[in-house]
């Protein structure tokens, strides 16, 4: 590694470091007046601290292998499907996009005040009465994945449905792929059997009516469909979903479902694929690498990484998600503890430059298309983007 590329991992160290201990004395000396949750900064704090120790470790390793890789005596050819996860992590950096996997990239379509933190200050009594900005940030967003080529799947709230057609029926004449992201954001574990069919048939009817074809994905708000609820994936099933992608495998909380499988599999009977959110498998334990507030909150070279070791150990499109509100820093102000402002809110002016290193380095598409062998073709729509109506009519014209 030359001087400069050890330069940066030492500063990126440094950093590191200091807002760990940083975060680790403002915990113990303010938790109890700041009402922070029990040991969360604390934990935030270990992380950093072993995040800095895992860069020179994961760079040493680096260069032992591209040492090894560019000796003549140890040298071979790599043929296979693996050929990618086998070259050193500084070539596969520089390798074009259409070269690497093909990841899932969703959209969780919901305003800033749908968010499980954000009804710690607005109820949902309060909803109709809150500034939206949805549109504008949609608008961002969207324009963001055109200049880069990219279709996503958004995952709409019904909500958001009833109130904004035009904006639903936008997004699907763009390219995207439309799914349902719950009624009104209720987390399904808080939910009976019989309330969270109801409210889910009610949104998927109203989702389809906007966009006049059916919809095939589902996500739970929150990822809560969590070890008990397993008879939600019988109700999805029920309903005519073909997937989900409602579980995510760490230790969480609210959502947290670490013992379940890393990679897709199928549930209600093999009538239901399930796509958990991505994770990088270190020291026995899943972290999430799976975009959201892991990216918003963390180093970016954090996300890099856990993706690559996907890339290698997996060998599958990994599942990343995000929200429109992410990449607004204007959100109106909403009454909330200071961690839950910090989850919120913080990140939100660097989101955007984040999600343009990602979808440069890497490459995404809807579910539908990352996993149209499995699904059969369903969710599939011949729909093409604003990007590929613009070369077709340029191509016409000469």
């Amino acid at each position: 590694m030359n001087h400069a590329g050890s330069s940066v991992l030492g500063k990126s160290t440094v950093i590191l470091v200091i807002v760990a201990i940083a975060a680790i004395v403002l915990n113990l000396a303010f938790a109890h007046s700041l009402h922070f949750e029990p040991f969360g900064l604390l934990g935030f704090g270990i992380f950093c601290l072993g995040y800095a120790g895992l860069i020179p470790l994961l760079s040493k390793r680096t260069r032992t292998h591209d040492e090894s890789v560019s000796s003549p005596s140890t040298h071979k050819a790599v043929i296979g499907p693996s050929i990618l996860a086998r070259q050193p992590l500084a070539s596969r950096r520089v390798f074009d996009r259409g070269a690497r996997p093909c990841h899932a990239l969703t959209i969780d379509l919901e305003d800033y005040f749908h968010t499980e933190v954000a009804s710690q200050g607005v109820s949902f009594s309060d909803w109709e009465h809150q500034p939206s900005r949805i549109e504008p940030s949609t608008h961002r967003l969207l324009d963001l994945l055109d200049r880069n080529h990219t279709n996503a799947t958004f995952f709409v709230l019904g909500w958001v449905a009833r109130r904004y057609p035009r904006l639903i029926r936008e997004i699907h004449q763009r390219g995207h792929e439309i799914g349902c992201h719950s009624l009104d954001h209720q987390l399904v574990c808080r939910m009976s059997p019989t309330a969270f069919y109801e409210s889910t048939a009610t949104a998927k009817d109203l989702i389809e009516s906007v966009v006049q074809e059916p919809i095939f994905g589902y996500r739970a708000p929150c990822f809560s469909i969590t070890p008990g609820c397993e008879w939600a994936f019988d109700a999805l099933a029920k309903l005519g979903f073909s997937y989900d992608s409602s579980v995510h495998p760490v230790n969480h909380p609210t959502y947290g479902n670490p013992t379940a499988p890393r990679s897709a599999y199928p549930v209600a009977h093999g009538q239901l694929m399930e796509f958990p959110i991505a994770t990088w498998r270190v020291a026995g334990r899943n972290l999430s690498v799976g975009g959201g507030a892991y990216l918003r909150l963390l180093p970016y070279q954090y996300i890099q990484r856990g993706l690559e070791a996907w890339e290698k150990d997996m060998q599958s499109p990994a599942m990343l998600y995000l929200h429109p509100w992410e990449i607004d820093p204007y959100q109106p102000h909403i009454p909330l503890s200071f961690q839950s402002k910090v989850r919120q809110t913080w990140g939100t002016t660097m989101m955007e430059d984040k999600l343009q290193r990602l979808l440069n380095q890497f490459q995404f598409a809807p579910v539908r298309d990352t996993h149209k062998g499995v699904l059969d073709g369903k969710g599939y729509s011949p729909l093409q983007s604003t990007f590929q109506l613009e070369e077709a009519v340029a191509q016409v014209a000469g």
